[in-house]
């Protein structure tokens, strides 16, 4: 129970009450029908013009947003003539319905009633001689005494009351009404009342993530600018400490662009070109960090529950049975709150589906790791139609990994804080758009009237509702925050977090059970994810050949988070973009060290080596196994050299080989990691391998030693047998020399 501060009990006597409830209208009436203060006899009940009006009303201010006994109220309208004549004489009213709202269909009535329907006495009124040009706007204030607004102190009047602002022409005999603008104003003249619980859950998250898992920098600069979603979220909800921020954590990191990773343009402002071709602007780290600031400020004493991180999509991962990536993405949130100032308590405690209506097997894939609340859409798993009250927004279903407890936002509720107000009706605005005429003032009335009638449908029960707002939320602040702020004050509404909902014990209305499989339309396939998977992993692979393997492989986790994040879910073709990077980015480091194609080799004997000339062009040196694997068995490689190449340098390896019979071999060129990992093997050389050639060239010199020996004996015989054919017949001793025969 709720207790008003510094509000007596009232002991009045029933005869008191009466007169007060009786005397206190008669007294208006009598009061406004003196010319000095003209009251409900000057305007009455105006008969419909039924066609468009041309004075647009627009109520800025209701005070006190909540009227006690004995209070004034005062309302504040802004007039604006639309029309193309004059209004000479404006006469504005102020109309008071005494009745109180039992339903939530009776407050839709007074909402969609016609301009020109209509809207019970005027109590008070505002005239003026001054006119009001074609263009022109005013403002007019308008007080009710407490002592006319015909409300007794009776505790069954307590709620939503209608109001309206009227306004017709006094130089116009038929009165006509020129423009009407409907409220509510709030009567309690209560002590206490059992207030009904309200959490308000509000998705902060970013947009497509880069390589990382982060949001784009300059994505980020825009969704957190000052007319941004990210920025209207902040601006809305700050403020406001009950409300719960269901946080994707990549957020709470400031990006390296935005830290400094814009290189020299932190300080002139220039941008600088990342990896991807973007270009990021020191204007946009400031904004970015900015906001961050503001964030993480924003998240003291609050709530905070952690979404996967990079807003993982659950559905896309529960039907391609990828635990293990849940389970990654919960983690790097949980490092993310430990190691930035995101609260003690922040943790992944929720299920936020992409689907309005998840089904069966992601509601069980949730629980993975720990019990997990998932929340539905506004709108789903609704209570029986025979209930005559609004129930708490909690139940639970049956899913093969076991109960799972379910969290369902009230629809009407959940529209009017994401839209601005509620929209009912045939004539009902689309998507995120204001009913016509709504200001922060009479939206503020519109939350509290409807859940004003939701409380007295069960006064001594306390129940307690969710509104839950989509992901891509961009609230008007104004509004919404004037919507939050009147939620916080309303005796007979308790804002709470929404742990306390999780914590609540199941109310017992049976809402049904989830659909047991649904289509998950734009979410990735489990192929393209296996193929992400397979890409990282072999990246990992290769980058063991560089002496620093981690400065090649960027960020590993955040690729595969990046490619499952819901954001996604709008821009298929932006992920098939995302998913080829990777797999461009694991290419270019295979193709990193390179077999440089050389012409035709000759093997002319049985055992040899092969020159293979290879080249590292990164900016580190690289250890490599060079290996040969012929296409034909009659050469055989007898060695795989492991070499180490130095920076954006060139080598030439011996490769050797034996040769088994000639023939034209090709033989594929293997780069391979220490570890035995492919590399490339693109390259084939062509190798003619003539074997016998060796045995020929020995036979053939051989031969040739042998018929030279063979020359060089003929050669000596002859010589011999020559010399002995003219060999002279030698003198005897008695022989005189002719000198001495003719001495």
């Amino acid at each position: 129970m709720t207790r008003r501060p510094g509000r007596a009990r009232r002991g009045a006597a029933l005869l008191a009450t009466v007169a007060v409830t009786v005397l206190v209208p008669l007294a208006a009436t009598a009061t406004a029908a003196a010319p000095a203060a003209p009251g409900p006899s000057a305007v009455g009940e105006l008969e419909p013009a039924g066609a468009a009006l041309p004075v647009e009303v627009r109520i800025t201010a209701v005070t006190p947003q909540v009227l006690d006994a004995g209070e004034d109220l005062t309302v504040r309208v802004e007039l604006r003539n639309t029309g193309d004549v004059p209004v000479t004489a404006p006469r504005t009213a102020l109309h008071l319905d005494s009745g109180s709202f039992i339903s939530r269909s009776s407050l839709d009535r007074w909402r969609t009633a016609a301009p020109d329907a209509r809207t019970g006495p005027a109590r008070v009124e505002d005239a003026s001689d001054v006119p009001l040009p074609p263009g022109a706007t005013r403002t007019v204030q308008l007080t009710l005494p407490a002592d006319r607004t015909g409300l007794g102190p009776a505790w069954e009047d307590w709620g939503a009351h209608g109001i309206a602002v009227t306004v017709v022409d006094e130089a116009d005999p038929a009165r006509t009404r020129l423009g009407s603008a409907r409220s509510f104003m709030l009567w309690f003249p209560r002590d206490e009342v059992t207030p009904t619980r309200v959490s308000v859950l509000v998705p902060v998250v970013g947009g497509t993530p880069d390589t990382d898992g982060t949001t784009d920098v300059e994505e980020l600069a825009d969704l957190t600018a000052p007319d941004g979603r990210l920025a209207a979220v902040l601006e809305a909800t700050a403020t406001h400490k009950d409300v719960t921020w269901l946080l994707d954590p990549s957020l709470a990191e400031v990006p390296a662009t935005a830290a400094g990773g814009v290189g020299d343009a932190a300080d002139d402002g220039e941008g600088s070109t990342g990896e991807d071709g973007e270009v990021g602007t020191s204007e946009d780290a400031t904004v970015v960090d900015a906001w961050v600031a503001d964030l993480l400020r924003g998240t003291i004493g609050r709530d905070v529950p952690l979404l996967p991180y990079g807003d993982a999509d659950l559905t896309a991962l529960a039907h391609a049975g990828e635990p293990d990536v849940l389970t990654l993405a919960r983690e790097r949130a949980r490092d993310v709150a430990e190691g930035t100032e995101l609260p003690d308590t922040a943790s992944a405690a929720l299920a936020l589906p992409a689907e309005s209506l998840p089904d069966l097997v992601t509601a069980g894939f949730a629980q993975a790791g720990s019990p997990h609340a998932v929340v539905v859409g506004p709108g789903e798993l609704l209570p029986p139609g025979a209930l005559t009250y609004t129930p708490s927004g909690r139940t639970s279903v049956s899913t093969a990994a076991g109960d799972v407890t379910v969290l369902v936002p009230d629809e009407r509720l959940s529209t009017a804080v994401r839209a601005g107000g509620f929209q009912v009706g045939e004539d009902r605005p689309d998507g995120d758009v204001a009913p016509t005429g709504t200001t922060p003032a009479t939206a503020a009335q519109d939350v509290l009237a409807e859940l004003a009638v939701v409380t007295r449908e069960r006064p001594s029960d306390s129940r307690h509702l969710l509104i839950g707002l989509p992901r891509d939320w961009h609230p008007d602040p104004a509004i919404a925050s004037a919507q939050l702020g009147a939620l916080e004050a309303a005796p007979w509404v308790r804002l709470e977090p929404l742990s306390a909902l999780v914590g609540a014990p199941d109310p017992g209305i049976d809402r049904g059970t989830l659909p047991e499989r649904v289509t998950a339309e734009g979410a990735i396939e489990a192929t393209t994810l296996d193929t992400v998977e397979e890409t990282l992993a072999t990246r990992v692979e290769l980058a063991e050949i560089a002496e620093d393997p981690a400065s090649l492989l960027g960020d590993p986790d955040g690729e595969l988070l990046a490619a499952v994040a819901t954001a996604w879910r709008a821009d298929p073709a932006g992920r098939r973009s995302l998913v080829e990077r990777s797999v461009a980015t694991t290419q270019d480091l295979r193709s990193a060290v390179q077999v440089r194609s050389g012409s035709q080799i000759n093997l002319i004997s049985t055992t040899g080596e092969l020159p293979v000339v290879v080249e590292n062009t990164l900016d580190q040196a690289v250890e490599v196994g060079v290996t040969l694997r012929p296409q034909d068995p009659r050469l055989r490689v007898d060695d795989a050299p492991l070499v180490t190449l130095a920076p954006r340098a060139t080598e030439t390896v011996h490769v050797p080989v034996h040769a088994i019979q000639s023939a034209d071999v090709g033989v594929a060129v293997e780069l391979r990691t220490s570890e035995g990992v492919l590399l490339d093997d693109s390259t084939v050389m062509e190798v003619r391998v003539r074997a016998e050639w060796e045995g020929i060239g020995t036979a053939v010199l051989g031969a040739l030693l042998a018929i030279g020996v063979v020359i060089g004996l003929v050669r000596t015989v002859r010589r011999g047998r020559t010399g002995r054919r003219s060999e002279p017949v030698a003198a005897g001793p008695d022989a005189l020399s002719p000198e001495e025969e003719s001495g």
